[in-house]
């Protein structure tokens, strides 16, 4: 009581004393701070022990009754197993969801506006382990397709093929050999009908590497006591190369008078000329080709040969490759190529004139292709025959091709013009 009258009665000059609230220091927003996010709730279980954790998965030991006798143990720990799988099961599904709370707020705007791009360390490791677990997944998978297709083979027993392109068909693949070694003995038929086709492709292709039956062994040679002068032949050959070039560049076609009167010239003086590029070289001994075959195809369909400028066709056109300096492989390939691509001709507009009712037509077509066969005879199993076998099977049924070959036999006494005729017809047994 005495004490607050005198606090009441004190001087009023004394100073009073105010007890001020302390205020905490707030420091100002840097140029670098990034406004508050809101933080996903820490990870369960990251820091959790259980008694079991202490334990092994595999133990390993060894134990002995005697200095002689000792045995290894190993103990595989079910429930350990059971534990570990199901406790990261569930991590994982934790740190996928953490993950995806923390890539929801990935991209925010600060107070200058500015775009902030944040995450945890603990999602980029997330992210990079799903990647991993996919590839080693994806990687699995092909593993067990490979071994499932490799062990399905083995079952079926069938044999490998070796099987290598061929440039001079076109880039198509060819069978050259077999390995048995895998094939099993009850497919005793398939293997017999297979290694029937296999002989054949290898006989198709050892025939691509040879010269066909019809070409000359050997061309004449004309005496070199004829000839008064050869350079004057050899400076006409190369003028007319130069005629035949030059046209071939302005867009003119190539004459038959150009090619006769070059074979004359060679022929006479045995010169050879150079044709550049190789292209316009090509080109013209594949006109060339196409001169003869209109030629034979003129000629009475009896006729066993056909002469062009007093000299058989079949050496006209092997000397002319041999002038113009064409390999004889080449050359030869050329003019199957164009005997092949006349077959499927004739052959379509036979049967074409024998539907509208012309029978006398379609057996001169027919005549044009006995003719040019027992010319320039395809060899065995050629793969130009096959080629046109093949076009012909999705342009004809199997009956119009069966008729086609009555006709053509009917006809054309060769034997072997019949059986070339029937492989273009698809019609020869494997």
């Amino acid at each position: 009581m005495n004490m607050t009258t005198s606090c009441s009665s004190s001087s009023p000059s004394s100073p009073r004393l105010f007890a001020a609230k302390p205020q905490l220091y707030k420091p100002p927003l840097s140029s670098f701070s990034t406004p508050k996010r809101r933080r996903s709730p820490a990870r369960r279980n990251l820091n959790s022990k259980d008694s079991t954790s202490d334990g092994n998965v595999i133990t390993i030991y060894t134990s002995s009754s005697s200095s002689e006798d000792q045995s290894l143990s190993l103990t595989l720990d079910v429930n350990r197993i059971s534990y570990l799988a199901t406790t990261r099961f569930k991590l994982l599904l934790d740190s996928g969801k953490d993950a995806v709370s923390d890539l929801q707020t990935l991209v925010s705007l600060d107070d200058n506006k500015r775009v902030v791009v944040t995450c945890r360390k603990s999602t980029v490791q997330f992210v990079g382990s799903v990647v991993l677990l996919g590839l080693v997944f994806g990687f699995a998978v092909r593993v067990l397709v490979g071994l499932g297709t490799a062990f399905k083979g083995g079952l079926q027993g069938r044999p490998k093929l070796v099987v290598r392109r061929d440039r001079s068909l076109g880039g198509k693949e060819v069978v050259v050999a077999v390995d048995n070694v895998r094939s099993s003995s009850s497919s005793s038929v398939a293997s017999s009908s297979r290694s029937n086709s296999v002989a054949r492709t290898v006989n198709l292709r050892a025939a691509q590497n040879n010269l066909p039956k019809w070409w000359p062994a050997s061309l004449p040679k004309q005496s070199l006591e004829e000839v008064v002068d050869k350079e004057d032949y050899q400076r006409e050959a190369n003028r007319i190369v130069r005629a035949i070039v030059d046209n071939r560049t302005s867009g003119r076609d190539i004459t038959e008078n150009d090619i006769i009167q070059l074979r004359r010239v060679c022929r006479i003086a045995g010169v050879q000329v150079s044709i550049e590029p190789t292209n316009t070289r090509d080109s013209f001994y594949r006109t060339s080709v196409d001169y003869v075959l209109n030629a034979c195809s003129r000629a009475p369909w009896e006729s066993s040969s056909v002469e062009i400028c007093s000299e058989d066709a079949r050496e006209f056109i092997a000397g002319l490759a041999e002038n113009i300096g064409l390999a004889k492989i080449d050359a030869a390939r050329m003019v199957s190529a164009a005997v092949a691509a006349r077959t499927r001709s004739w052959f379509l507009q036979a049967w074409a004139l024998e539907i509208q009712g012309k029978d006398s037509e379609s057996v001169a077509e027919l005549s044009k292709i006995c003719l040019i066969h027992r010319i320039f005879p395809p060899e065995e199993y050629s793969a130009e025959m096959e080629m046109v076998a093949r076009g012909l099977e999705k342009l004809m049924k199997l009956e119009e091709r069966q008729s086609l070959l009555r006709t053509f036999v009917g006809m054309c006494c060769s034997e072997e013009s019949q059986r070339s005729a029937a492989e273009a017809l698809g019609l020869i047994d494997s």
